[in-house]
């Protein structure tokens, strides 16, 4: 069996398995909801405390200052480029792809593993090639470094995001909390559906 094939299954076998716990579980509040609301709420309430996530990112947002490169950092521009081109060169030249991926067994141009290591290797050259640049631009170029430098250092506050995570739209659970038995066997019959769905795929093989 290819590792495509295993990793295919294995990630199909896992969601399987989460469908069928969640709907067990999603059966145990329908008929909780159906024959005893009473005791089930609370536990709802109880599920549905809210808490903040202002305080935790509060330390993200204070401006974190980085000193820039000094001037005198032409000789960390020419061992970039030296890196960044000998890097590069290995990764295009010398790497091959199908004998990677032979050691997995799997063909490098047909199958998902040859393509993420395709992209991985792609994805090493362009950071290479990166330094390549910097490495011109500090030694040729110090200049419009700064600049570069000043603009990718510029502070951007999330506060506006948290703020929308932070607000509690409880719509849904007011809902199931005016009418909780219907809710529940809305929530029952769907579980039902999903368990036997699930259950089916899991225990058939």
């Amino acid at each position: 069996m290819s590792a495509d094939s295993i990793l295919t299954q294995l990630f199909l076998s896992t969601v399987v398995v989460f469908l069928f716990a969640g709907s067990l579980l999603g059966l145990a509040l329908g008929i909780g909801l159906v024959l005893r609301a009473s005791a089930v709420l609370p536990f709802i309430q109880l599920m549905n405390q809210w808490v903040s996530t202002r305080q935790a990112l509060t330390p993200l947002e204070r401006p974190l200052r980085i000193r820039p490169v000094a001037s005198g950092a032409r000789w960390f521009g020419a061992v970039l480029m030296a890196l960044g081109g000998f890097a590069a060169a290995i990764l295009l030249a010398k790497l091959d792809l199908a004998a990677v991926a032979g050691l997995f067994k799997v063909d490098a141009r047909i199958s998902l593993v040859g393509m993420l290591l395709d992209a991985v290797r792609w994805f090493l050259v362009l950071g290479s090639l990166a330094a390549v640049a910097i490495g011109v631009m500090l030694v040729a170029f110090p200049n419009a470094w700064r600049r570069v430098e000043a603009l990718a250092n510029r502070w951007y506050s999330t506060q506006h995001i948290e703020l929308a995570g932070d607000a509690l739209r409880p719509s849904l659970d007011r809902i199931v909390e005016a009418f909780p038995r219907p809710a529940g066997l809305v929530i029952l019959v769907l579980s039902v559906i999903a368990a036997v769905s699930s259950g089916t795929l899991l225990f058939s093989g």
